[in-house]
């Protein structure tokens, strides 16, 4: 890849990673949080399965995001 211009490469890995922290931090604050207000839904099984899915789903964004990270060195 030399000569490449790999800026906007580089930069979609760095959303990546940015958008997998925002995934595991949503979940884990609608897991923590107490109040809802009125956003998000009342405490019980449906909001902690919620949480665990986008928890879930983030942390394989941030493993494929490190993959992708691996693949560039």
């Amino acid at each position: 890849m030399r000569g490449q211009n790999r800026g906007p490469a580089q930069l979609t890995l760095y959303i990546a990673a940015l958008a997998s922290l925002a995934y595991l931090g949503g979940g884990i604050a609608l897991i923590a949080s107490s109040q809802s207000f009125g956003v998000f839904p009342e405490p019980g099984p449906f909001r902690y399965g919620m949480g665990t899915l986008l928890i879930i789903y983030g942390a394989f964004r941030a493993y494929r995001a490190y993959q992708r990270f691996q693949e560039n060195d």
